[in-house]
Order: structure tokens, then sequence, then C-alpha cells
């Protein structure tokens, strides 16, 4: 009996250490209002510990609940140096799948979505060097914009090495 309690809290140890590994680079998140995401830029200050001349995947992470309303998500991300423009792109993710079930990971009501944006990219040593992502979604047939966005409850990125 004692064996059988040692195995299975090994294989509990085992299956922790490399089930559970925290992925390589540098990952942020910020909390958005209960109100929603507003259209107004977050910003993310690049840290210099990870800029060096080695090529680098961006991605960008959104967390969502069941209160999101749209099966797509329309970001503005921007890359700069100082007040320089370096990537600036408007991006479509899909956010659900066509039977209307969340995509990304995570289980219960949150979900995360890791989305890619930009690769190969080396950063600049110029500072400061940020990411700024807003959100460019609106209703069919408005021309305004959705000032809250509803649902989603943290935004992030992820600067990996290739």
């Amino acid at each position: 009996m004692n064996r059988l309690i040692i195995n299975i809290f090994l294989a509990y140890l085992i299956s922790i250490n490399f089930g559970c590994r925290p992925e390589k680079g540098y990952t942020f998140y910020k909390s958005v209002s209960n109100d929603g995401l507003g259209v107004n830029p977050v910003i993310f200050k690049v840290p210099k510990k990870i800029i060096n001349s080695s090529k680098k995947n961006i991605f960008l992470r959104l967390r969502n609940n069941n209160n999101y309303p749209y099966s797509n998500i329309f970001l503005l991300a921007s890359l700069r140096s100082g007040e320089d423009k370096i990537y600036d792109d408007t991006l479509e993710y899909a956010m659900a799948s066509p039977d209307g079930k969340w995509l990304g990971s995570g289980f219960n009501e949150i979900k995360e979505s890791k989305l890619w944006w930009l690769g190969g990219v080396i950063l600049s040593n110029q500072e400061p060097l940020t990411i700024e992502v807003s959100h460019a979604v609106r209703n069919n047939g408005e021309e305004k914009g959705v000032s809250k966005l509803k649902g989603i409850i943290s935004l992030g990125i992820s600067i990996e090495d290739e």
C-alpha cells in the first residue's frame, strides 16, 4: 500500500514538472475595467531584459468570458520606438467557432486566446519600446465603433524567441 502511494505521488510530481512548464520569453497581462475594453490603447512597455539581437515572435493575448457578444474581434496593434511606429496593424481574429463554441484554452467561463501578430522581429535597442493595443469593433451596419467592449477581462502580450 505504501509503495502504491509513493508511486502515485512520484507520478504526480513528474506530471507537474513536465505538464506545467512556463513558456519561454516574456508574457504580461493588464486587466480590463468591468465596464469593458475601451477604445483607448492599452500600452505595454517592452522590458530591456528581452531586447537583444535574436529574432522574436510577438503574440497578443486575450482573456474573455461569456459576456463577449461577438464571434470575432478587430484589434489595432502598434510597436513603437519612442514616437516612431515600427509596425502598425489592423487585425481580425476569430473568437468562436461556427457552432458558437469559444476558441482558446481554458475551462468554465474564461477562455484565453494566444493570437499571432508578428514573427521574426528584431527589437530595436532604442527606448522606450512599447506595444499599444486597442479594439476596433463595431456593430453591423453602424459607422461608429463600440465604445466599451464587454466580455474581455484582460489583454496581454507575449514576446518569445523565434
